[in-house]
């Protein structure tokens, strides 16, 4: 791993109101970062980009059908 690479991803707090349509341009920025820091510490931890990709896609469309049950339930 490379030395300089932090080992905590820090993700900002939204300075947009829930109903404000800035808040999906900041949300959409910030989050991008995030996931390109951790894509680029898996692969320097010894991952492929393809399968860390591959691997989150699955993982996000689990947490979506997640929260769509939970969603259906209530």
């Amino acid at each position: 791993m490379e030395p300089n690479r932090p080992t905590t991803i820090q993700i900002s707090a939204p300075q947009h109101a829930a109903n404000n349509p800035s808040r999906v341009i900041e949300r959409e920025e910030v989050l991008a970062e995030a996931f390109r820091e951790f894509v680029l510490t898996a692969v320097a931890a010894g991952w492929k980009e393809p399968e860390v990709a591959l691997t989150l896609a699955d993982i996000a469309d689990d947490y979506v059908m997640a929260i769509a049950r939970r969603a259906a339930a209530n």
